[in-house]
């Protein structure tokens, strides 16, 4: 848990460091300060190569509550993934080999509360109007269910969220999303001997998606 705390610690920090820029520079635009305070964003995500896209897939529903000068950021993800592709095999913990599950596909459910911070850095380098970035951080809960072995395990993460929008009005924008979760999940212990190692899975992936954000 510690590494998940200096992970969200470390974006919480480049966010406010590059606050005091973007009070100078950035909020000189009126539209930089909008008057909706809730955002509804609907994503669908894959895995970034092309070829192999399906490999994992996950659908986002996110809810922010705008403050003064950040987000709150909540978020329901559900993913469905090749086994390769999200985690690698602890035999003591899934009871299978690496070829029963090499190709296995399972979901996983993750929710996770944090914030968020909107900037324009993009709109300086891209030749559209109305360009802005959102970077979120939220810590996780996460529910893994193995469908080879039908064993379930659960456990805290993070999620780091880096996103590109087109404001097409002040109730609309769309955009793209890179989304990164990270987890340690454990199953329940079948016996007094088993230690936390033995029955836990990292879990780890990248998806780029689309995002449709509604604000009212």
């Amino acid at each position: 848990m510690i590494k998940y705390f200096n992970i969200l610690f470390f974006c919480l920090l480049v966010s406010a460091e590059a606050h005091a820029v973007e009070e100078f520079v950035l909020h000189s635009e009126p539209a930089f300060n909008p008057t909706y305070q809730n955002r509804f964003s609907f994503l669908v995500g894959v895995n970034p190569s092309i070829q192999k896209a399906g490999d994992v897939t996950n659908f986002i529903f996110s809810f922010g509550k705008k403050m003064d000068n950040y987000w709150f950021d909540s978020n329901l993800i559900i993913t469905n993934g090749i086994f390769k592709k999200i985690s690698t095999n602890n035999p003591s913990a899934t009871g299978l080999t690496n070829d029963q599950l090499v190709d296995t596909k399972s979901y996983m459910t993750t929710i996770g509360v944090g914030i968020g911070r909107e900037s324009r850095y993009a709109q300086t380098l891209l030749p559209f109007k109305d360009i802005y970035e959102l970077t979120a951080a939220d810590l996780t809960y996460n529910i893994y269910k193995e469908n080879t072995s039908g064993k379930s395990f659960t456990g805290p993460g993070m999620i780091a969220k880096f996103s590109v929008y087109k404001r097409f009005s002040d109730a609309f924008s769309a955009g793209t999303q890179l989304t990164y979760n990270l987890a340690v999940v454990k199953r329940s212990a079948d016996n007094d001997t088993e230690n936390s190692s033995t029955r836990s899975l990292t879990m780890s992936y990248l998806t780029v998606g689309f995002d449709l954000s509604f604000f009212l």
